[in-house]
């Protein structure tokens, strides 16, 4: 056991600050917490990305040209009827 809290009478649990330390967490952060079948688990919150393509433009740090996209996959584009 890595600590021992004490729910409060408005249903508050306080983490010890050694373990927030550890942890990383910082006032406002979120926090998970799941009914399993041998008790309670709790966990940062892990928010899932929603990113766009457009967002994800330049990500990997290429910096060579631009490459249009039938140069890269000519097969999805062979496989299409032209307009």
């Amino acid at each position: 056991m890595d600590a021992l809290l004490t729910l409060s009478s408005k249903g508050q649990l306080v983490i010890p600050a050694r373990l927030r330390h550890l942890l990383g967490l910082q006032p406002g952060d979120r926090l998970e917490l799941t009914l399993e079948a041998d008790g309670l688990r709790l966990r940062p919150h892990a928010p899932a990305l929603h990113a766009s393509a457009q967002a994800l433009i330049g990500c990997a740090g290429y910096q060579g040209p631009v490459i249009p996209l039938e140069q890269l996959d000519p097969a999805l584009y062979a496989a299409r009827p032209q307009p």
